[in-house]
């Protein structure tokens, strides 16, 4: 006899958790097949195991030769031609920023996942000033993002202790968080959230 969900709301805390115990994102999933694999755990003949090997379907269609391949495409594809307009831009080229950017256009690619870190090396950390002018790259960016691109919604946002605001554990590791800055984009649909430390 399957376990079946009582509820959309226990199997969406359910799914979300076996996610993250997975290390997997379900980010990549869309909101219809989310939806799709909550009905199948609510589902009197299916429950939350059939779910569950949905969810392990997605993961392995997701890292498969074939899915990258498309990814790949659709930033080459990309009708704002973003990377490589930033490439040309003398001012943006090889900031940080684009660094940024690059590294969710790889994640992106990857099917990794969408939650980064922007390494500065070592445990150093950015100073506000030089954040603040890293978020007015980002926002420089954004206005090369038409809308019609596969780059969308730039979001950059200002540091917070997250430690002082009870968010300084990192999942289930050792790893600490203190002030933080966040840069988020969108590629076709899938947010990824670059995070940079900054000095307090």
């Amino acid at each position: 006899m399957p376990t079946i969900a009582q509820s959309r709301e226990q199997a969406n805390t359910h799914l979300t958790k076996y996610c993250a115990d997975l290390g997997f994102d379900p980010e990549w999933i869309t909101t219809k097949k989310w939806e799709t694999t909550i009905d199948i755990a609510c589902d009197g003949n299916f429950g939350l195991e059939d779910a569950e090997r949905t969810i392990q379907q997605d993961m392995l269609d997701i890292a498969g030769g074939v899915a990258k391949s498309k990814r790949k495409l659709a930033l080459t594809a990309d009708t704002d031609n973003l990377l490589d307009t930033i490439t040309g831009d003398p001012e943006l080229n090889e900031t940080l920023a684009h660094t940024a950017l690059k590294l969710c256009a790889d994640a992106y690619v990857g099917g990794e996942r969408v939650n980064l870190a922007l390494g500065l090396g070592g445990k150093k950390k950015m100073s506000p000033t030089n954040y603040d002018a890293l978020r007015a790259l980002w926002t420089e960016i954004a206005t090369y993002a038409g809308g019609a691109g596969v780059f969308t919604e730039f979001v950059s946002h200002p540091p917070q202790d997250k430690a002082a605001l009870g968010k300084g554990n990192v999942g289930a590791t050792l790893d600490t968080r203190q002030v933080q800055g966040n840069l988020l984009v969108k590629i076709n649909g899938v947010r990824f959230n670059v995070h940079v430390d900054v000095a307090g």
